[in-house]
Parts: structure tokens; sequence; C-alpha cells
């Protein structure tokens, strides 16, 4: 786990006892030292916070500091008030420079409740100070709340670990709220949220198919989620088409399974599947080519229109025949030995399928029959997904 703690104390605002709270991180840092790294920032500006965020993947984000209702205050050199005022929106776009999103952003700064609603995109799990909060009480939470995470507990173990301290030693246990969007309750479904970058609607996944599998493969419900919600920013591409029963890849040799109309609405998860890890590297690397491969020729642009067939389409149409053209080069005819080595001589008439609908759907267009181009496309597309569903590895039986 990789730790990012960020310390801003200006020198126009009442002190805060930092020192006291970096005390007690050090001390867990040297701990965990196995399994946990620590990077502290003492005096930061918003230039060493991004280059911070943009040169290493962190797990866990912290802010500790003065806040205001309006966001949180970094130093700054040039001015000797009460520093710079952070919006939280400007938090949120340079969290969003990191090439990892977050498991979980905690701002031990005064009022970062206030604007949950904005901090709520930064990660699936964020922790705010409701009010003006004492240094011990800041100090106390720390340590129970990584303490706790660094032994390997929940987040929202570890938040109520922390909360017992408090009341515990009489402070007040109520002052930290823990907001966890990575699961999402709506009567009676669940869901997992997405959100690509700050240009884009968030994508809200329907769990309920595979909600009893949540928690058997091997790493925590949240663990799992978060992975989901992340994953599924690096494909948000694939969410600009309607698709049926997609598979994407979501890491550790776990695949899902999607179905969605309007992607902006909702999209469901059908299946998750854990993938055997005895499977050869020269299996792996053909199927994982063949379905990324597939899932970019059927979100085409032309499969969205009323009428692919309709002569004004005819650029669509000639961009999707060279991309499956592309395609049949670089993997598919490359693929035909690896297939007899593999035993999978059964989906070769697949193979052979696809590239004589590609050839077809070139000789029509010259032709300029487009009803003809489309069927052949379609065609192409169809045993383009027989070959990649055939070549799927089989599932983990081990767990």
């Amino acid at each position: 786990m990789k730790v990012l703690v960020i310390f801003s104390n200006p020198p126009g605002q009442t002190p805060l006892r930092l020192d006291k709270e970096d005390k007690v991180i050090a001390h867990l840092a040297r701990q965990f030292a196995g399994s946990v790294t620590v990077d502290r920032q003492h005096a930061s500006e918003i230039e060493d916070v991004h280059a911070l965020i943009i040169d290493s993947d962190f797990d866990v984000i912290h802010f500790s500091g003065h806040g205001s209702p309006k966001g949180i205050y970094l130093d700054k050199s040039d001015i000797n008030d009460k520093g710079e005022l952070v919006s939280c929106s400007r938090l949120i776009s340079l969290l969003s420079l990191a090439d990892k999103t977050p498991l979980v952003v905690v701002l031990l700064c005064c009022y970062s409740d206030a604007n949950l609603a904005i901090l709520a995109n930064a990660a699936p799990f964020v922790i705010t100070s409701k009010c003006r909060v004492l240094d011990e009480a800041c100090m106390s939470f720390t340590k129970g709340f990584y303490e706790w995470l660094f032994r390997g507990h929940s987040v929202q173990g570890s938040f109520d670990h922390a909360s017992g301290l408090l009341k515990a030693k009489g402070l007040p246990s109520t002052s930290f709220r823990l907001s966890r969007r990575s699961l999402i309750k709506h009567g009676e479904s669940i869901f997992v949220e997405s959100k690509p970058n700050l240009d884009r609607d968030s994508l809200l996944i329907n769990l309920d198919a595979v909600r009893d599998r949540l928690s058997s493969f091997g790493m925590s419900e949240e663990t799992l989620l978060h992975l989901l919600a992340r994953k599924l920013t690096v494909h948000y591409w694939i969410f600009d088409r309607a698709r049926d029963k997609a598979t994407i890849p979501i890491g550790n040799l776990l695949f899902g399974e999607f179905s969605w109309q309007e992607a902006k609405d909702v999209v469901f998860c059908t299946k998750l599947t854990k993938l055997s890890p005895d499977v050869s590297i020269e299996h792996w690397d053909i199927w994982s080519r063949l379905l990324t491969s597939y899932n970019d020729l059927a979100s085409s642009e032309y499969r969205t229109v009323n009428n692919p067939a309709d002569p004004s389409q005819r650029l669509l149409l000639v961009e999707t025949a060279r991309l499956l053209r592309f395609y049949v080069m670089k993997h598919l005819q490359p693929a035909t030995e690896i297939l007899r080595r593999l035993g999978r001589e059964n989906l070769l008439p697949h193979v052979s399928f696809v590239v004589t609908e590609c050839g077809n759907a070139e000789d029509q267009l010259k032709l300029e029959r487009y009803p003809q181009v489309v069927e052949a496309l379609e065609l192409a597309l169809t045993n383009y997904h027989e070959i990649v569903d055939g070549l799927q590895p089989p599932e983990d039986t081990k767990r």
C-alpha cells in the first residue's frame, strides 16, 4: 500500500500541531515498513502536490491542515496571509491527473464535509471533517484509522475502529464522515460508480446479477469494487455504443460481462469470471489481442446510426472495412497456426468466414452496394465473436 500525506500549515493561520500527527504517521510507517510505503510532504504548495501525484500511484492520499467551506489551504511562498485557498473542484482536477485513482482520499481539514458532493468524485472512499476539529481528535483518528488499515482491515472497518477509539478517549466521535461511493444501494438494487474523468458522465454499473459473487474472488469486496470502477474508466470508449454481453478485463485474471443500451443510464454486469492461471502465455496473448480488437470493431460507429446502408453513411462503412482489414492482417490470420497448436481447429472455419466477409465488404463498397456491405461486416463480426468466445481460457476451478 502506498500512502501520500500532505501537510499544510500556512504562516498566517492559527498554528496546528501537525508535527504530532506527522510523528504518529512516521511511527506507523516504520512499524509496517514491509507492506506500506508512506511519502510525507510538509509546507505543501500546489506545485508540490502536482509533482507527487503524477510521479507515483498512491492508494491513499491524505490532506491535513486548515480548511474552509470553500476548500483547503495550501502554502504559497509569495503570500503571507492565510495561504492559497484551493477549491475542491481544483483539487479534484489535480487528483484526476494521477494514472491511478486512489482508493481513499482523507481530508482532515475543517469543514471539508461541506464539499462532499464534489469530493465524492475523488475516490471510492472519502473521509471528511464535519466541522472544526481539535488537534487531539485528528491525531487520535489518524492513529486508529491507519493502524487498522495497515494491518489489512477494510476501509470501513478501519474508520469504525478509529471512531471507537475517539469515543473511548472522550473525544467527539462524529466529527468525521466516511463517504463510500463505490457501492451504491437503490431500493433492492446495488451499483458501483465509475467516473472516467471530469469531462464524461459517470457510469453506473448494476451488480444485481453478480451480488452473491462479490466476495468469492480472493479479495475483499471493496477491493473488487475499486478495481471494477477503475478498470472500466480505462475502457470508457467501449461504452459509446450499445452492446450485449461485452467481455471486459478487470484485472488479476478477472473478467466481467456487461450489457447496456444507453451507458449514460445504466450498465448491467451480467457475469464475473476468474480465469485459470494455468493457461499458456501464448493462449493469453492471442486471446487478449483478439478480444481487444473485437471490442473495437463491435463499437464501430456505423452500428449506431438508424440506416447504416444509406449512401450518406459511406465514410463510416469505409472506415470500418479498413479497420476490419487491419485486424484481420495483424491478429486474425497470424492466429491460424496458434489455434492449431492450441487444439482449437474447430475455430478455423470462423477465421475463414471473417477473412471472406472482409473481402466481400471491400468488394461491395467498390460496387456501392451498401446493404451488402453492412451484411458482410455483420457476418464478419459474428464470426469474429465466435473465435473470441471459443478461445476464452477456462475458468479457475481451484477457488
